[in-house]
This record gives structure tokens, C-alpha cells and sequence, in this order.
């Protein structure tokens, strides 16, 4: 056992996912976090690599740590002080992103453990690369070949994990940063051949699905990004001249694909809409500077807000959204639950983080801060950490790359290193085995859906429905209901409203309403189910409803 090397093992995990188990082609319904299986696979490799970093510590009997971690574990403590608050009536629904957030700090402690040389650290990035090329090289098979059913994997992946289309093209942008910033600072990319075609063939095959993509993130993301490093490297035009005629016939091979393209109206719609949310929730927190509506509490505090202003004011457009539980803004969402304290962690963290950069002086550190511009763009126009946990672990190395760059790192001698051996087979095996009984959850509540709801019998078979807790709830009440109606089973049918007025407190979806709303309708208690349907009215203001008999 003390011939293993944690850091060799680590590399090997890293190169695993990145290269060969993100592209796994598991089917799924959409949704976000441990909904969609690539997600649930993330964590898997993401403990392993927590996991080895703690088994560092056991052999080496040091501790490595950084000034940016403390302020990060800072940061957190403060994130986590809203669970106390009293409106933490709905904060369980928080409680995964919290550990995510979590997560994502050790993960960065451990790759510190390992103390990788500098063309490890390199070579990292070469990886994440190959993984933008994977997708895109199937993406465009999927594009120029629909009928080819590649392997059978084809109708599955369609824009691979990312699985919508700003994800896929912030993705894609993060690995033209990354090509750029290697052709900048990698001195010994010239030696090597596969270096140098994976560096150019980022811009050249990853960019020709910008225009396809019609991602208004994606150009914002890349605009912002390469702009950021244009800026910094002017002086260093010729050495990049090759890269951005790359790039150039790659956002023109693009332009082939038209049948993509967004129609003004839906873009402009889109736009509105957006907009709308931020000013909502932006009044929500200057009604609650304090404490914030609480976490998990956004999506109710929301719905009824919104409903208040359009009731007052018809210009305002139309949020039609019913699963809209975040404000396409990851500091508004942190601020408008949990009130000033997350964000004082957030400006903590990112304070820190920039003045790090800023005190260290150095071009590359600049260079590099390019390659998160794309996520952190994309992290204030939507939630690409919650959809795509690939996008966090990107991001998390990358910020780590940069604080070993330039951050000040110290380390501590440890007494009783056996307690982390002990933690670096915990942590894999607790994860491993949630995750392995969620994916089992995933996949049969997927093939449930998939065959219409034929066989109730699959939803018996489920052994954790923890992580998909309200999907299950919805399923197997939804089921129950049916039976309720045909069967006149009165008391299976005040079972079902209880539990839906209790549902609606927390997610107020307006499918969950109109089945209220019929539950009260099979009881003859008429009256009360309009009750249901205006109040659904008034929360979903223009939702499509049967006329009043």
C-alpha cells in the first residue's frame, strides 16, 4: 500500500472521466443536478480524486494548503449560516448545491496535495481539450450525418452531457481558452506533434458549432474570453496568428448549418423574459436584504411575486417557466435565498481570488484568468453548474491551476495522518455507493417515462429515490390519483390532496394545480377545484385553460 503514488492515480481518474466516461451514452429525461446520470458519474470520479488527496496526506504526513482556500472554506462558513435563519422552512432543496459547493473546495485542497510539476498541470489541460473535441467531433457526425446511428449512440447524445445548447457552447469556449492560452505560455508545445493538433484543432473543429448553436451565451462567453486574452498578449500576435486562422475557418465552416437559427421573435422573447426575471428578484432582495426569502424558497417566493407585479402591470412579459427554481443568475439566486451573508461569502471568495491574481504581477496569471471568463459569464446568464457538473470540475481545476500559479501556499506537518487514511476510503465508498443506487433510480424512472407509464411495477424496483425525491413523489401520487379516479376511491383521493397542498408550499408547478384542482372535481367538490385553477391562473398568467361550464 505505501508504493501507491495518490498523484500518478489522480492523473489516471482525471484522464478516465474527461476522456472516456463523460461521453458514456446513458439515456436520461433531462432536468439538472443528479437527474442526468453524466452528472451523477461526475461525483463518482470527483470523490475518488477527494479521496486520494486525503490518502496524499496519510503517506506524506503533510497538509498543503493555500491563502485562497482558507478564504474559500471563509466564504462557505458563511454560505451555510441561512440554514440557521427561521424562513428555512424549504432549505433541504439546498442542501445538495451547498455540498456541491463544498465539494468543489476539497477537490481543489486535494489536486494541492499532490503538488503536480508544471508540465502536469499542463497536461491536465490537454485532456480537458480532448474532451471539447470528443463532443464536438460527435456532434458533428450527429450534424453532417444524421442517418449514420453511429454505434447506436448517436440518438442518445445529441449535444453529448452538455445536453442544451448554451452548455455545449460554454463548454466550447472554455476550450478555445485553454488552446489559446497553451499556444501562449506552454514553451514546450513546439515539441510535441499531438500537442500541437489538439491545440489547433480546438478552434478549428470546436468552433464550427457557434453559428449552428445560435447560443447568445456562447458569443458572449467567447467574445469576453478571447477578448480577455487578445487584450492581455497584443504584443504576442505572431505567435497566435496560426491559432486565430483556425478559429476563423471554424466560425465559417459553421455558417454551412442554417436550419439552426433562432427566429428574431424567439430571441427577442427570450431576452425579455430574461430580463423580467433579474428585475423581480432583484425587488425580491430589496425586500429581504437580510435574511433573504430563504433557502430552497426562491421558486415560491417567485411565482407569487411575479404574479403580484403582472397583476398590477400586463406589460410585463410572460414567465411561462413552472420548474423556474433558479434566476439565471448565480449571485442573485445565492443573495435572494440566504440574504447578505452568501453574497458577503461570495465577494469573499472572488475578492480573494482577484486579489491574488492582482498581487502576483504576472502576465501568465492574467492569461490564464481568461480561461474561466467563458463559465463565470456563462454562471451569470444561467445555471451551467447545476446542468453540467463537468463544467464545476473544469472550473474548479482551472482556479486551482491559477492559485498554484500565483497564490501563497503553506504547508503543516500532521500528528495523526491515520484519521485521513480513513477518510480516503470513506468518502469514495459512501459517494460511490449513493451514486451508483441514484443512477439506478435514474435509469428506471427513465424507462418509466420513456414507456408511457405503462409498468408501475419499475418505480417497486427503485433502492435510493433520495436524490430524485420530488420527481418520485410526483410519479408515484400521480399514479396514485389515476387509480383514485377510476376506482372512486374517496380516501386515496383526500391522500392525494393533502399531499398536493402541502407539494404546491415548496414547488408550485402548474401541473401539480390542475391535478389538485381534478382530485377536488372527483370528490364533487366543484367549487373548491376553481379555487385551484384561478389561483393557478393567477400564479401562471396566460397558461392555457379549459373554459368555466
Amino acid at each position: 500500500m505505501n508504493n501507491i503514488k495518490p498523484g500518478a492515480l489522480a492523473k489516471i481518474v482525471f484522464g478516465i472521466y474527461v476522456l472516456f466516461a463523460i461521453h458514456l451514452p446513458i439515456p436520461h429525461i433531462g432536468g439538472t443536478g443528479l437527474y442526468l446520470p453524466f452528472n451523477i458519474m461526475a461525483w463518482i470520479f470527483i470523490s475518488l480524486i477527494i479521496g486520494l488527496g486525503a490518502y496524499q496526506i496519510f503517506i506524506s504526513k503533510q497538509f498543503h494548503f493555500s491563502q485562497f482556500n482558507m478564504y474559500s472554506w471563509i466564504g462557505l462558513a458563511l454560505m451555510l449560516i441561512p440554514f440557521t435563519y427561521q424562513n428555512n422552512a424549504y432549505s433541504n432543496f439546498a442542501t445538495m448545491r451547498v455540498l456541491g459547493l463544498g465539494s468543489g473546495i476539497l477537490l481543489m485542497l486535494a489536486y494541492q496535495q499532490f503538488q503536480f510539476d508544471r508540465e502536469d498541470l499542463f497536461n491536465f489541460l490537454y485532456m480537458i481539450i480532448g474532451c471539447v473535441l470528443i463532443q464536438t467531433l460527435f456532434k458533428l457526425i450527429e450534424q453532417f450525418i444524421p442517418n449514420s446511428n453511429l454505434i447506436g449512440i448517436l440518438p442518445i447524445i445529441h449535444f453529448g452531457p452538455m445536453v442544451q445548447k448554451n452548455i455545449f457552447a460554454t463548454y466550447i469556449c472554455t476550450g478555445a481558452t485553454i488552446s489559446l492560452v497553451l499556444v501562449l505560455i506552454d514553451d514546450r508545445l513546439p515539441d510535441h506533434r499531438w500537442k500541437q493538433a489538439l491545440v489547433y484543432s480546438v478552434p478549428l473543429i470546436g468552433l464550427t458549432q457557434f453559428y449552428p448553436l445560435q447560443s447568445r451565451t456562447g458569443y458572449l462567453s467567447l467574445l469576453l474570453g478571447i477578448g480577455f486574452i487578445l487584450l492581455i498578449s497584443f504584443r504576442s500576435i505572431k505567435r497566435i496568428w496560426p491559432w486565430l486562422a483556425m478559429a476563423f475557418i471554424g466560425l465559417m465552416v459553421g455558417f454551412i448549418d442554417r436550419e439552426a437559427i433562432r427566429s428574431e421573435e424567439a430571441i427577442e422573447y427570450s431576452g425579455n423574459s430574461r430580463k423580467t426575471t433579474y428585475l423581480l428578484t432583484y425587488e425580491l432582495i430589496r425586500e429581504n436584504p437580510i435574511f433573504g426569502v430563504g433557502y430552497g424558497g426562491f421558486l415560491p417566493a417567485f411565482r407569487e411575486h411575479y404574479a403580484e407585479r403582472k397583476k398590477s402591470d400586463s406589460s410585463i412579459p410572460f414567465i411561462g417557466n413552472n420548474n423556474m427554481d433558479h434566476p439565471h443568475n448565480e449571485i442573485l439566486f445565492w443573495t435572494v435565498e440566504g440574504g447578505i451573508l452568501p453574497l458577503i461569502g461570495i465577494l469573499i471568495i472572488a475578492g480573494s481570488f482577484l486579489s491574488m491574481v492582482w498581487k502576483a504581477k504576472k502576465k501568465k496569471a492574467w492569461l490564464m484568468l481568461g480561461m474561466l471568463i467563458p463559465i463565470i459569464v456563462h454562471t451569470q446568464l444561467e445555471l451551467p453548474f447545476y446542468i453540467s457538473v463537468i463544467h464545476w470540475f473544469t472550473f474548479i481545476y482551472l482556479t486551482h491551476m491559477i492559485d498554484e500559479e500565483c497564490g501563497k501556499n503553506y504547508e503543516l506537518a500532521i500528528s495523526y495522518s491515520y484519521v485521513f487514511r480513513g477518510l480516503s476510503m470513506i468518502i469514495p465508498m459512501v459517494v460511490l455507493i449513493y451514486m451508483i443506487t441514484t443512477l439506478q433510480t435514474a435509469m428506471l424512472i427513465t424507462k418509466f417515462e420513456r414507456t408511457g407509464h405503462r409498468d408501475p411495477s419499475i418505480l417497486v424496483s427503485i433502492t435510493n429515490p433520495h436524490a430524485w425525491q420530488k420527481k418520485y413523489e410526483t410519479l408515484i401520487m400521480k399514479l396514485n390519483l389515476i387509480i383514485a379516479k377510476q376506482t372512486k376511491d374517496e380516501e386515496k383521493l383526500i391522500d392525494y390532496i393533502e399531499w398536493a397542498e402541502k407539494y404546491v408550499q415548496h414547488s408550485p408547478y402548474l401541473f401539480i394545480y390542475y391535478d389538485l384542482a381534478t382530485a377536488y372535481e372527483s370528490l364533487n367538490k366543484r367549487k373548491k377545484a376553481w379555487e385551484i385553477y384561478r389561483h393557478a391562473q393567477y400564479l401562471y398568467p396566460g397558461a392555457k385553460w379549459r373554459e368555466e361550464q
